[in-house]
């Protein structure tokens, strides 16, 4: 919920918050010792990251950063090389390959790739039990699709997390879902965010657009 992301959103490396409200998740869920994560569109390692505060000295987080470009891969390489917790691989992920990368033992799982996260999503047979997806928040919450590149938006991304389990903790650019068996953690959560989408989706992304056009 909208509520949820302000109370908790912190950026360390994560771009709206997301680090706070992952940190948050893991106090609830009790995630502290021996957690894994995997972030594909992993870039430099940092830039961006929704996982690394949990890689980081003093988190027990082991994780995999995926990145498809072979520069970029290379300084996450060179980012995390002195810690042995971290692995990067450079592949292109896609609906088909994913389970991979991605196995049960994955406690968050993060995708952002410009395009691929719906086939992404809906191809992942794991059940991580924290998972923040890309969408594309410039179109209305109530909109069904994809635009030209494949982004999914946020009625269609949502109602595929319902799908598979999870309940939709907040909107902010990204979705972050959490598995519904741990949805009692979370008793502020209201409704599914599909018929009460007020509650959940950042209504400045479609005026960031509206800017631009």
């Amino acid at each position: 919920m909208i509520t949820f992301a302000r109370e908790y959103a912190l950026d360390v490396y994560s771009q709206n918050g997301e680090n706070g409200i992952i940190a948050e998740c893991i106090r609830r869920l009790g995630v502290v010792v021996d957690g894994r994560c995997v972030e594909i569109g992993g870039n430099d390692g940092f830039y961006c990251s929704n996982t690394a505060p949990l890689l980081l000295d003093g988190v027990s987080f082991s994780g995999l950063f995926i990145e498809a470009d072979p520069d970029l891969c290379q300084r996450c390489v060179e980012n995390w090389k002195d810690s042995p917790n971290v692995r990067v691989h450079c592949a292109i992920v896609d609906g088909e390959n994913v389970n991979a990368f991605v196995d049960d033992e994955c406690d968050v799982f993060s995708t952002d790739t410009d395009g691929a996260d719906y086939e992404i999503f809906k191809g992942l047979e794991a059940k991580p039990k924290i998972c923040i997806v890309e969408i594309d928040s410039s179109l209305p919450p109530g909109d069904e699709g994809f635009n030209e590149d494949g982004g999914a938006s946020y009625r269609t991304m949502v109602e595929l997390g319902v799908s598979k389990g999870y309940f939709l903790l907040c909107h902010t650019g990204n979705l972050v879902l959490v598995r519904n068996d741990f949805r009692h953690l979370f008793p502020e959560i209201v409704g599914e965010g599909l018929e009460n989408s007020e509650l959940y989706f950042k209504r400045d992304w479609l005026a960031a657009k509206a800017m631009e056009a």
